[in-house]
């Protein structure tokens, strides 16, 4: 099943470009060693746990529909490595969870800022009601950029080690009516009742 390439990027601290696609099938084996690359932190941050990921996350990750891989073609002309992935779940509320992580060597270049909004722009663009998540409380940075995307940030109620996040999406509003618009129904409306 051929992947979908949906764009390119650069970042400010890189002249290596950015491939945005859509994960398939094949790539299985670099969702494995991509996990796997993670730090500690970083794996423990996302997946809740330090150790190894199972097998099942990283086919579901590359199973996902609504999911995005940035890649970067290795400079060797060795192939491509994948440097980030998020996805989300929609649920049949209209709503959906989202995930995302970047690999520790490429963290701060603006990947994550770039493969969250595009994540919101096709949450918006398939007509959900609100994007939403949750993060370890100790996870700043992802905290931070979430804000930064407009998402509110709360602490879990019934969990003080994690905050929820969300971005609830405002329907289509009807575009408004002029003064002189207004005006005339409101006068025409008015004498017709006399």
């Amino acid at each position: 099943m051929p992947t979908e390439t949906l764009g390119t990027m650069r970042t400010g601290r890189s002249a290596l470009p950015l491939t945005i696609r859509r994960p398939g099938p094949s790539d299985l084996i670099a969702q494995r060693a991509f996990v796997q690359g993670l730090s500690r932190e970083s794996r423990y941050l996302r997946f809740l746990t330090g150790g190894g990921v199972p097998d099942e996350i990283a086919t579901a990750v590359v199973s996902v529909p609504d999911g995005l891989l940035v890649t970067v073609t290795e400079e060797d002309g060795q192939g491509e490595r994948i440097v980030a992935n998020g996805h989300f779940v929609p649920d049949a509320h209209g709503q959906a969870e989202l995930a995302l992580v970047v690999d520790d060597r490429w963290q701060g270049r603006g990947i994550g800022r770039a493969l969250l909004g595009r994540l919101v722009r096709e949450a918006r663009e398939r007509g959900l009601q609100a994007l939403h998540g949750e993060v370890l409380s100790e996870n700043r940075r992802m905290l931070a950029l979430a804000r930064d995307q407009g998402f509110s940030v709360a602490r879990h109620p019934g969990d003080a080690t994690v905050h929820q996040i969300r971005l609830t999406f405002a329907a289509e509003r009807p575009a408004r009516q002029s003064e002189a618009a207004r005006g005339a129904w409101l006068a025409e409306d008015w004498f017709s009742m006399r």
